[in-house]
């Protein structure tokens, strides 16, 4: 019997406008099956059935716990599908999430300046990002039929929000959530701020990054249907380092955060005490700390010629 292959988001490197994704103006239920390459008893027994994901907890940091929701069987097939189509929907230039070249570094990169600066992030965002809004994402936006974007808002969604743990979760986020982030940008641009967004963390830096315009930001979040993050909403005044997507910026230059810096500590001090035993190099312990090290150079390139060294003094 053959190994089953992982399913994946396949954009074939393709990147098109909007306005030519096959979901826009989509109005045929038929055209939509043959989308998704299902065939219409298909499509609506995933739409009905109520055992379509895995859901369970899963502990995170600081010891919260997340309900997760993962598609199973033919829905993940389907979501996996839409995802790959949805994916290659260009995006703005804001985003840095879910795209080649992009990450929370590069994402932290456009902030390296002396401005004022606020983060924000929005509240449980893929929970919160509920089946009306998808529906008026395909309805409105993508101009699908009506029947066409319920059976879309149907399918991608459970317990009438979008799924914690599928591969449409992120890309559809955003889309569904894209005019809100249109009109943040909007406000940005009147005002001379750069805004970037990584997932659902906002950042804004600019001269004109104050208390009165986080109070503008909050009053769009929550008109949109959601609400910003109470504690991990900050303000950071111009000459202090600052804290963006897990990244330090101090002025014009990116650093690698003290807690990391502490783990690095930690997994040096433990590789050194095998380092000298017979194949130290396929040991755990060597491999936790090349990982970290190859992670941090993302931040920090000098920490890939330490991974070098590291790896040129270790037992083979």
């Amino acid at each position: 019997m053959t190994k089953k292959s992982k399913l994946k988001i396949v954009t074939r490197k393709k990147s098109y406008a909007l306005q030519d994704s096959p979901f826009y103006k989509l109005k045929s239920k038929k055209k939509l099956a043959s989308l998704l390459k299902v065939d219409m008893q298909t499509l609506f027994r995933i739409m009905n059935d109520t055992e379509n994901y895995n859901e369970f907890e899963k502990k995170g940091k600081k010891g919260k716990v997340r309900k997760i929701q993962h598609p199973v069987g033919e829905l993940d097939v389907v979501h996996t599908r839409i995802a790959s189509l949805i994916c290659r929907i260009a995006t703005p230039n804001f985003l840095h999430s879910g795209k080649k070249q992009h990450s929370n570094v590069s994402n932290a990169h456009v902030h390296c300046n002396n401005f004022p600066l606020m983060t924000t992030d929005v509240c449980s965002f893929f929970p919160s990002t509920k089946k009306n809004m998808v529906f008026s994402f395909f309805y409105t936006v993508m101009e699908c039929s009506s029947d066409v974007a319920d059976i879309l808002s149907c399918i991608c969604t459970i317990h009438s929000h979008l799924p914690t743990g599928s591969r449409i979760s992120m890309p559809l986020a955003y889309w569904a959530n894209c005019r809100m982030f249109s009109e943040l940008e909007q406000l940005a641009i009147k005002h001379d701020v750069t805004m970037t967004l990584y997932v659902d963390d906002l950042t804004f830096s600019g001269a004109q990054v104050n208390p009165l315009f986080k109070s503008i930001i909050r009053q769009i979040i929550e008109r949109h249907g959601h609400q910003m993050h109470p504690t991990k909403t900050k303000l950071y005044s111009g000459n202090k380092p600052k804290l963006v997507t897990g990244i330090v910026i101090k002025g014009e230059m990116v650093s690698v955060r003290n807690e990391q810096r502490m783990k690095l500590v930690s997994d040096i001090t433990c590789w050194k005490s095998i380092k000298d035993m017979p194949n130290a190099i396929n040991m755990p312990v060597t491999h936790t700390l090349l990982g970290r090290l190859y992670a941090l150079s993302s931040i920090d390139p000098t920490f890939k010629d330490r991974a070098k060294t590291i790896k040129a003094n270790t037992q083979k």
